[in-house]
């Protein structure tokens, strides 16, 4: 069943706003808390169908997953009974025959259910003005890259990620090596000297994101971080509403070989800047560092999305959706280019012209 939340007043259907972080129905625009509809978020409480339609339901979705077997990508909207078709790691969507957000609740469950959600910021309004901010207002990149059409394109997704607290015992011992040169005269003495270093500390790390879907680019991820954990709300699928989702389709465990690389470099950038008074560096001769096994929590956090195609090659604008921070690359006109081009060729040759007859102009006079 894919299912929306809908009002209380009109049944019509509720969408998160991210401007006034209120629930706003789409007809009569009366306005909610999320906490207010806590005990709506299923749109149609199971002890309040009656038989017959919950029997209809049933042997409806047991007709689909004997259809299209585990991996099935169809359900029902529960508001206008059209077959939604979703890709299988999709967790929020919209009919594409009424236009009503659909949560597919039955990708949500068991060991898919999210232990936090990270609300939206940022609306659409803010998003668009941002990627124009982003490209520039599209000096120079192509013509079409700005229009309407590819504008509606930006997509509010909530993308899953792995949220880690780590704790790390550092334990390095190694040899520090200072050089210093003194002159008297003509003569220069250089003096070397070497040092037992050990360094020995705790650090802890909380809520360090991996993006936990395969089909997402981790290095754009990364570059609209840092979130602002600290408006992280426990899992309420009212503030998916009028927003996309995935869910993951890489574990918590999946992820660890990306975990401790980063942890890594965390680490050095704790512990080099210690150690700068060997100005001629440390060699490091042991290292019995030890990162203890990571607590994992799964949260869906707001990222705007621009998915754009040019010259047979993709590019990609990101936004934070909730601190606004962006990402991505942008592709370079050809046209605007040899515009430039020709351009600054007409201006060279113009100059050309004006110094040679001010020169000639001088040698008459």
């Amino acid at each position: 069943m894919a299912d929306s939340i809908k009002c209380p007043n009109c049944s019509g259907n509720l969408v998160f706003d991210a401007d006034s972080q209120l629930m706003v129905c789409e007809y009569c625009m009366s306005r909610f808390s999320p906490a207010e509809l806590k005990k709506s978020i299923l749109p149609e409480d199971e002890e309040q169908k009656d038989a017959g339609e919950r029997i209809h339901e049933e042997n409806a979705q047991e007709r689909i997953k004997k259809s299209l077997g585990e991996e099935g990508v169809q359900f029902i909207c529960n508001s206008c009974g059209a077959t939604v078709v979703t890709e299988k790691n999709t967790s929020a969507t919209f009919c594409a025959f009424c236009g009503s957000p659909a949560i597919i609740s039955q990708r949500m469950t068991d060991e898919f259910s999210p232990d936090y959600i990270l609300p939206f910021k940022y609306g659409k309004e803010e998003a668009i003005s941002k990627f124009f901010k982003w490209c520039k207002g599209g000096r120079w990149t192509p013509f079409d890259f700005i229009s309407q059409k590819n504008i509606e394109k930006l997509t509010g997704l909530y993308v899953p990620f792995w949220l880690y607290d780590v704790e790390s015992l550092v334990d390095l011992s190694g040899e520090g090596k200072e050089e210093h040169s003194a002159t008297t005269g003509s003569t220069t003495t250089v003096t070397t000297s070497y040092y037992t270093v050990k360094r020995r500390m705790k650090l802890f790390w909380r809520r360090i994101p991996l993006d936990g879907a395969q089909r997402i680019d981790d290095r754009l991820m990364e570059a609209i971080e840092p979130y602002k954990f600290g408006d992280l709300r426990k899992f309420d699928p009212a503030y998916m509403q009028g927003f996309f989702a995935e869910r993951y389709d890489l574990t918590g465990d999946d992820m660890k070989e990306r975990l401790i690389s980063r942890l890594k470099e965390y680490i050095t950038e704790e512990v080099e800047p210690t150690m700068k008074k060997y100005n001629r560096g440390v060699k490091v001769t042991s290292d019995h560092s030890v990162i203890y096994e990571p607590d994992m929590a799964y949260a869906l956090l707001p990222v705007w999305f621009l998915h754009y195609k040019y010259n047979g090659r993709e590019y990609y604008f990101c936004m934070n959706g909730q601190t606004g921070e962006v990402a991505g690359s942008a592709p370079v006109s050809r046209v605007k280019r040899l515009v430039l081009f020709f351009a600054v060729l007409a201006i060279a040759a113009a100059l050309t012209r004006l110094i040679v007859g001010l020169i000639m102009g001088g040698f008459v006079g």
